[in-house]
């Protein structure tokens, strides 16, 4: 008996890590004064760094959500790295798993 109630346990457990919502990367405190660009001007910015954020688990259908998420990634990245400008480039999806790499500036 108590070895069907740990073996329910255990599917029911791995049922829920499995199928959990649709949030999987946190907001670093700051994070939402980074900015996402497309070009920036030399002379204001300083380069930083440059990361590859990856994201696993996503459909074709969540496009939108995983963008979002690799940015999520990159602003968090450039508040470690003491940045306040990202740019991301070379966006790649293969077999499940999205990924994009961000340069990291600090503007001012």
């Amino acid at each position: 008996m108590i070895l069907i109630k740990k073996n329910y346990f255990c599917i029911g457990f791995l049922l829920l890590i499995s199928c959990g919502g649709g949030k999987f990367v946190e907001k670093s405190a700051g994070s939402e004064d980074v900015n996402l660009a497309t070009s920036i001007d030399q002379n204001q910015c300083e380069y930083i760094s440059e990361i590859k954020g990856k994201v696993k688990g996503y459909s074709d259908g969540f496009y939108d959500t995983t963008k979002k998420n690799l940015v999520q990634l990159g602003k968090n990245a450039a508040i470690d790295k003491n940045g306040n400008t990202i740019i991301m480039s070379d966006y790649k999806q293969h077999r499940g798993t999205q990924s994009a790499i961000f340069q990291i500036f600090k503007c001012s």
